[in-house]
């Protein structure tokens, strides 16, 4: 008896502490909305689009990826090698004036910590980013900063039926959007990007789903 109390115990805790884990989200998905459990914000969340929700302490929060998207002919026979379309959420502390952040954030001579964890999630502001756009704009009533632009790739593309070392070197551009809002010092960040070729049509979508984004109380 003593043997299966303890082997009772046992599992009880396990099981309790992988429930915890489980619970240690950013948030939580409900009818089709994000609800954010610390930084006061939803967002609606389209047809058409898988989510990941990152975990509670993390700066990024969401992270949605098309779940039917095309695919550049020179990938045809290597479709993995695609920019699926994506769009993640980034909460940050704002360290100064909105739209003195985003110059510096573009400003190759400007160096920081937040700068330098924020780009390896920003993929489209990484490495060779050329600027096409920048705008000041509101999602519902929420007023920020948007800009848009491109970056090359290049990557080795292995070719169907031949031995591995026989490879195409394609290069491309990504096409990709970025919206900066900011309430009590917060920074939130809405990052999209996706093969260039493409990103007329996806913008649409971009555009559609910062449409779904509210504070919330708090």
């Amino acid at each position: 008896m003593k043997k299966l109390l303890i082997s009772l115990l046992v599992v009880a805790i396990v099981f309790g502490v992988a429930d915890a884990r489980k619970k240690k989200k950013a948030g939580k998905i409900e009818d089709g909305v994000y609800i954010d459990k610390i930084y006061n914000f939803s967002l609606a969340i389209p047809d058409g689009w898988n989510s990941s929700i990152k975990k509670e302490k993390s700066r990024l929060r969401l992270a949605l990826t098309k779940e039917q998207y095309d695919v550049p002919t020179h990938f045809t026979h290597a479709p993995t090698y695609t920019k699926v379309p994506k769009v993640i959420v980034y909460i940050d502390t704002l360290p100064m004036r909105l739209d003195w952040f985003v110059d510096s954030l573009l400003a190759d001579e400007y160096k920081s910590d937040i700068k330098k964890n924020m780009l390896k999630e920003l993929e489209i502001l990484y490495g060779d980013y050329m600027p096409k756009r920048r705008s000041k704009m509101s999602v519902d009533s929420i007023p920020g900063v948007m800009i848009s632009g491109e970056r090359k790739y290049t990557v080795q593309v292995q070719r169907a039926g031949f031995e591995s070392d026989k490879a195409d070197v394609v290069t491309d551009f990504y096409g990709g959007a970025v919206f900066f809002t900011e309430k009590n010092g917060r920074l939130y960040i809405f990052h999209f990007i996706c093969e260039k070729r493409y990103y007329d049509v996806y913008e649409q979508e971009f555009m559609k789903l910062l449409s779904g984004f509210k504070f919330t109380e708090g």
